[in-house]
């Protein structure tokens, strides 16, 4: 499954994009990527663009892929934006409700570019 990671300036954000044929080792990829992509950077932000990829995950998986955040802590502890289709919007909110149970509170679903970029690049709200 092709991936393209692009690292942007200023203010950094990194941003993923999957397309092909959805899997949940394709999920595990895709974050693995993004970590090691992050892992040179201070402060960043996050941008998951799946709009392209095909198919769904199923709620377990939903479920193990949001597990395994646990070993990319230190990225993902951002803020993390997950740009995706109508179609697939309840699997990624649940991914992001998931996510949140894991201690991953900056995670959320977005069906609109213009609305992910400007959650990602607002200010913090605690």
């Amino acid at each position: 499954m092709p991936t393209n990671v692009r690292v942007i300036h200023p203010p950094d954000f990194l941003r993923a994009r999957a397309d092909g044929q959805v899997d949940l080792e394709m999920g595990k990829d895709l974050l693995q990527q993004v970590a090691a992509a992050a892992e040179p950077l201070g402060a960043y932000e996050v941008l998951i663009d799946i709009r392209d990829a095909v198919g769904r995950l199923t709620p377990d998986e939903v479920h193990e892929l949001a597990g395994s955040l646990i070993q990319f802590r230190r990225t993902f502890l951002h803020k993390t934006a997950v740009l995706c289709p109508r179609d697939r919007f309840d699997n990624a909110r649940f991914f992001s409700l998931l996510a949140a149970s894991y201690g991953f509170r900056n995670i959320r679903a977005f069906l609109s570019y213009e609305d992910a970029m400007e959650w990602l690049m607002s200010p913090d709200q605690d």
